[in-house]
């Protein structure tokens, strides 16, 4: 269950990169699958439920498929932390620095892993907000690829998105 909800997460980040699902935008439909404003908030409140039961990963399944309002963003945000903290628990994102680069947003950083086991294929994932936490934009990296990354060792990682206007805050998120 848990790598099929890390699998649906990654689909989900890989397809949605810097189109509406993050970005709150829309062209005009509530979500994937059309679904009405109440088939909306029917799931959103279904979602909620389940993560209040401490059924996260299920929450996130509800509303896998649905276009997320800008309003919903933090919620999601929330989803994904929580998912996330589960993934990969003993690696931290250190020395983050994002400066900006002619037309693109740069950010370096490392990766450490404080446990004792090995990791491959870590994802690290920019969320670029304006400064009223909404969605701009997402983008993602490979942090860790197919060599891993052993306990106790720091991996660099660099990460190029073409600067979207509007920036003013921006955080990062590991996922395997």
């Amino acid at each position: 269950m848990v790598i099929e909800v890390r699998n649906a997460i990654l689909i989900f980040i890989a397809l949605s990169s810097s189109i509406f699902i993050f970005s709150g935008c829309s062209n005009g439909a509530d979500s994937v699958n059309s679904s009405s404003d109440s088939e909306y908030n029917e799931l959103m409140a279904q979602a909620n439920e389940l993560h209040k039961q401490g059924k996260t990963e299920e929450a996130f399944e509800v509303i896998s498929d649905v276009v997320i309002k800008s309003e919903d963003m933090e919620f999601l945000t929330e989803l994904l932390d929580a998912i996330n903290k589960d993934a990969v628990p003993m690696l931290d994102l250190t020395d983050v620095e994002v400066s900006r680069d002619g037309d693109y947003i740069r950010a370096i950083g490392s990766v450490k892993n404080n446990g004792d086991t090995s990791y491959s294929y870590i994802k690290v994932m920019a969320i670029y907000m304006d400064a009223n936490d909404n969605v701009i934009d997402t983008d993602w990296t490979y942090a860790i690829g197919s060599l891993g990354i052993e306990p106790n060792e720091n991996r660099r990682f660099e990460l190029m998105t073409k600067y979207p206007e509007g920036i003013k805050k921006y955080k990062f998120q590991l996922f395997e």
